[in-house]
């Protein structure tokens, strides 16, 4: 996933809230059609849903850059099912192309909008920059960088997926169970955003058992599984028992190192990846995508976009701890007991999980 980096604050999400009601987002997956080639070399979904109807015609456009494969079971797959659900919710004409490069990014987006393309999100905190220096050029069209750290008004928003509030709970539960006080966190590419999901991990970690240790790696990779799998059997190899990764494709590799080895828990990240390792992954830090990226183009659609920052949290359900059923009876009833004590402390406001971006 790449849960990119991003210092927000989420006024739109109220914004957001009062058009289209509380984001509890039912998680979606697997929507839409077929996928043929775009003009930026992406994919349009082929505008039938599920059950073979087409929605509602619409003239709404939106566009989907992701930095990596659609297919990684994570941060990226999550997002183009996030398309997929406006493409069958709208109607709307719908698009996507993976940037495989930083290179790939600033024609990418004037290619779409060249096109006319409405809305424009652009999955991850990399892209931001790109995004202020093309906005002012194309004052017709609506920018969103997911994870981010940009506005600009009136066409450039953020959308801020607090994970680390997800984070701080999977770390409770690691540092309340762990019998070696040794835990890892494996990343992909060493941005903010993914480096405050691994402060919050070993803060949440900490808060039930001081004497624990994080270790830390970024393999440089968000694709790359080998050097991900390597590095969690190095953790292992010090006497980590619990491993969290922010890491997308590349994080399937600390999956395999956990299944072949005795003794170690996994967490996934961005999106439920229970069922990737079932016999090891105790628990996903979730982010509910879809429904924001469908009131996101609701908002467009009708001329109520806001150039602002929009924050995905647990209180309004945006943000989850999904748990594995086949394993949660392993966490102590105690430690259990806190950690949901200290998700509604979260959801209350009386908790404040630091964002380090």
């Amino acid at each position: 996933m790449r849960l990119l980096k991003s210092s927000f604050r989420g006024r739109f999400l109220r914004c957001a809230l009062s058009l289209c009601g509380a984001l509890s987002l039912a998680h979606l997956s697997g929507c839409g059609g077929a996928a043929t080639e775009n003009a930026a070399g992406g994919t349009a979904a082929s505008g039938k849903t599920d059950s073979g109807a087409k929605p509602a015609a619409s003239s709404l456009k939106v566009a989907l850059l992701t930095p990596g494969d659609i297919r990684d079971g994570g941060w990226n797959q999550l997002a183009y099912e996030g398309l997929q659900a406006v493409e069958k919710e709208t109607g709307a004409q719908v698009a996507h192309q993976w940037t495989r490069s930083a290179a790939d990014q600033q024609p990418a987006l004037r290619d779409f909008a060249d096109q006319k393309f409405d809305l424009v999100i652009c999955h991850g905190f990399e892209y931001g920059e790109r995004v202020k220096s093309m906005a002012a050029k194309y004052p017709d069209t609506r920018f969103v960088v997911v994870g981010g750290n940009v506005k600009q008004s009136p066409n450039v928003a953020t959308l801020v997926p607090k994970l680390e509030e997800a984070t701080y709970l999977l770390g409770m539960a690691a540092g309340g169970m762990t019998k070696s006080n040794v835990i890892g966190a494996i990343g992909g590419i060493k941005l903010p955003v993914i480096k405050s999901t691994f402060d919050a991990f070993e803060a949440g970690a900490k808060a039930v058992n001081p004497r624990v240790r994080l270790l830390t790696n970024y393999v440089g990779s968000f694709e790359d599984q080998n050097a991900a799998k390597e590095s969690a059997k190095a953790m292992m190899a010090q006497g980590a028992d619990f491993l969290f990764h922010n890491a997308d494709q590349a994080g399937k590799g600390m999956f395999n190192a956990a299944e072949a080895s005795k003794g170690v828990l996994v967490f996934g990240s961005n999106r439920n990846q229970n069922q990737i390792a079932p016999s090891v992954c105790l628990a996903s830090a979730v982010i509910e995508m879809p429904r924001a990226f469908v009131e996101l183009a609701q908002a467009v659609e009708q001329k109520k976009f806001k150039a602002d920052f929009i924050e995905l949290n647990l209180p309004t359900k945006t943000i989850a701890v999904t748990w594995n059923a086949a394993l949660q009876s392993r966490v102590p009833a105690a430690l259990m007991k806190k950690i949901n004590e200290t998700d509604k402390k979260i959801r209350s406001g009386a908790l404040k999980v630091k964002r380090n971006v």
